[in-house]
């Protein structure tokens, strides 16, 4: 009984100590889990106010670093940029002097170059206009190729010749309007009242002046038109030492128009020369000689027909009007240059004239076109094809009026013309000019010349494609033959 009594105990004790040690195990547990918690939310905390103190720490550590990189920058700045900077403007000063050298060089030469052909250009109208003036072979072809040349050098031009002391109007061109060219024959500047006109004749001297401020002029200025010109230039024509006429030119009513007072003082000098020369001749009872000029291997010598002399009885004076003046007291008179044509036509052909006065004369070498140009003097043993001399001067006028006009393009577009040549499309880049001078040209030329020839492509071709077809372009129409 002792036993199970002390069995019971026993297992009475286990089960008291064993929830004795559960509650126990239960409690640790409980508290464990509590303090597990508790020291996950503590180590969060402290966690989170780490990352708050080194965030803080890095914005001050970073914002004490900009401050010093910026203290850094500026000192470095404050030593490095005044000797970078001078570093860096002597290096940009050089490279813009340079620069600027390198332009400034082509702009000169391209300046030098564009001067060189304007000058070129200005010499060829010269020197053309000087060449046909001195092929004339009376006074009134004489002043005729005169003014038409003297047109070149300024818009308007007039001529007045002395008589009796008065100066009378002879012929103009380049006026248009109320007041025309064939206007100038009505005006008369008489010697009793003093102008400016009637001095440049007695001194001599030529005159050049602007309109504005210089009302003495009016009075005269006036006579051409309501609107006076910028410009005005009056040149004497002198004759052995007498004055026998006044060339009369201005701006035009054109805004700063061109006057060249230098050319027109040297064409106006060749008309003395060639007045008294053909005086001379007509005195003799010769004929011009025909024009012969030194060759050139890229050049062939024209053929150009014989002029038309004049008569020496032609050239009688009045008294007073000095030797070999035939128009210082009388007007040139065209039909009686007709007549003097007509008288000389039996007169043999002179012996050549010396070297000087054949180059003095001579005409250029005509474009190398044989099939467009009309030959002007064929076998003289048959007599066939040989024109008359009237047919022939048609043709020697149509050439030269042909030339002019080409002429006039070439000066007034050398750049266009050089481009041209370069890339073969002349015609294509100067179409107006062309056509408007073609349709001159067919205007003015006789049927008798149009239907034969063609010697406005020819000197299209000569002074326009430096004798190069191909120049023109592949547009460029061909000789044209018109049958009127």
């Amino acid at each position: 009984m002792e036993n199970e009594n002390r069995t019971l105990n026993d297992a009475k004790f286990r089960e008291l100590l064993q929830k004795n040690i559960t509650h126990r195990v239960s409690s640790v547990s409980k508290d464990l889990m509590d303090f597990r918690v508790n020291f996950q939310q503590s180590a969060q905390v402290i966690i989170d106010n780490v990352s708050q103190i080194l965030s803080n720490v890095e914005d001050e550590f970073l914002e004490d670093l900009r401050q010093e990189l910026s203290l850094v920058e500026s000192g470095l700045r404050g030593r490095l940029e005044p000797e970078f900077r001078a570093r860096l403007e002597a290096q940009l000063r050089q490279e813009i002097k340079a620069e600027f050298d390198e332009r400034l060089k082509d702009a000169k030469q391209s300046g030098s170059d564009i001067a060189t052909q304007t000058l070129d250009a200005k010499l060829g109208t010269l020197d053309a206009a000087i060449r046909e003036i001195s092929l004339q072979n009376n006074q009134v072809d004489i002043l005729s190729s005169y003014l038409d040349k003297a047109e070149l050098f300024a818009p308007r031009v007039a001529l007045f010749v002395l008589k009796s002391g008065n100066l009378m109007g002879w012929q103009a061109r380049g006026f248009d309007g109320e007041f025309n060219n064939a206007s100038v024959k009505a005006l008369m500047f008489s010697a009793d009242r003093e102008n400016f006109l009637l001095k440049v004749a007695e001194t001599r001297v030529t005159y050049l002046t602007r309109t504005e401020g210089r009302p003495e002029l009016l009075d005269i200025v006036a006579k051409f038109g309501p609107l006076a010109p910028d410009t005005v230039c009056v040149i004497p024509l002198v004759v052995r030492e007498k004055p026998v006429a006044v060339l009369y030119a201005d701006s035009g009513l054109m805004p700063n128009a061109s006057l060249n007072a230098s050319g027109l003082e040297i064409i106006t000098t060749v008309v003395s020369l060639t007045v008294e020369l053909s005086s001379a001749r007509a005195k003799l009872g010769a004929k011009q000689a025909e024009p012969v000029r030194a060759l050139r291997p890229e050049m062939k010598v024209a053929s150009p027909a014989q002029p038309v002399a004049r008569p020496a009885e032609a050239d009688t004076q009045p008294a007073g009007s000095g030797p070999g003046v035939h128009f210082a007291e009388s007007l040139p008179d065209e039909s009686h240059s007709a007549q003097q044509a007509a008288q000389s036509e039996a007169t043999p052909l002179p012996a050549p004239v010396a070297p000087s006065l054949q180059s003095f004369a001579a005409e250029p070498p005509t474009a190398p076109h044989a099939a467009t140009t009309a030959k002007p003097v064929a076998d003289k043993a048959s007599g066939v094809g040989e024109p008359d001399e009237a047919e022939q001067k048609l043709h020697n006028d149509a050439r030269r009026f042909a030339r002019l006009l080409i002429s006039e393009i070439k000066l007034y577009n050398e750049q266009k013309v050089q481009a041209g040549r370069r890339d073969k499309n002349l015609y294509s880049l100067l179409r107006d000019d062309i056509d408007k001078s073609r349709e001159m040209y067919e205007k003015r030329v006789s049927s008798t010349v149009t239907a034969k020839t063609d010697y406005f492509y020819d000197e299209l071709v000569r002074i326009l494609g430096d004798n190069q077809v191909s120049s023109l372009g592949a547009d460029c129409p061909g000789p044209v033959l018109l049958a009127q």
